[in-house]
């Protein structure tokens, strides 16, 4: 009896040892899976003036200044036609597609299609400067919530004929872009931040050709 009692007892030791054992490698299992899930990587905003005392910031938390120095550089880019905007605005689009939403960068295709039948791009250099340069403002950047910013841009654009270096545009522009969180690749896209288009038109405020 003493003998049966005592192989009763190892058989129910050895059934809760074989559960711990199982339950310890789903839990490893589950760790493992979560460890591969999580981020390589994680993307932390640093505005370009720190102050002395430092600062505090949290994971994907965007400050104004980079959204704004965002915004301008990829506009301004995309409106920067050194040669020829026949080509160079084409080319310029398709170069930042990483920084555009697709319904923008059919919005600007569909511009750049409409320019070139007007005769509007061909043998034109185009220039965009920031009227007061790449001064940034808090007011020029309205967060709107659900990752979304409007950021006001007062550009002087500039068209001059490539042959004959004639100004035919000089005028200063309101831009009010959308700027938006955006999930792309960090390698082609290191800000994880979209142009989506314009909040209103665009509003021509000084003409000067």
């Amino acid at each position: 009896m003493k003998f049966q009692d005592a192989l009763e007892n190892s058989r129910s030791l050895i059934n809760t040892l074989l559960l711990v054992i199982a339950l310890l490698f789903c839990s490893n299992i589950a760790l493992i899976w979560a460890l591969h899930e999580t981020q390589s990587t994680v993307r932390v905003y640093i505005p370009p003036r720190v102050p002395a005392s430092g600062i505090t910031t949290t994971s994907g938390q965007v400050p104004k200044s980079t959204v704004f120095s965002f915004a301008y550089w990829v506009w301004q880019s995309i409106n920067y036609w050194p040669k020829n905007g026949a080509n160079d605005y084409t080319h310029n689009i398709k170069s930042f597609l990483p920084y555009l939403t697709p319904k923008f960068q059919v919005f600007l295709e569909n511009d750049d299609n409409t320019r070139f039948s007007n005769d509007e791009v061909q043998d034109r250099i185009r220039t965009m400067m920031g009227v007061n340069g790449s001064s940034f403002s808090p007011a020029d950047v309205e967060y709107v919530g659900h990752g979304t910013w409007l950021v006001h841009l007062t550009m002087r654009l500039t068209e001059r004929m490539n042959t004959d270096g004639s100004v035919i545009k000089d005028a200063e522009i309101s831009y009010e872009l959308r700027v938006v969180k955006y999930n792309a690749d960090p390698k082609s896209n290191p800000y994880g931040l979209a142009l989506a288009g314009f909040a209103v038109s665009p509003k021509r405020i000084k003409t000067y050709v």
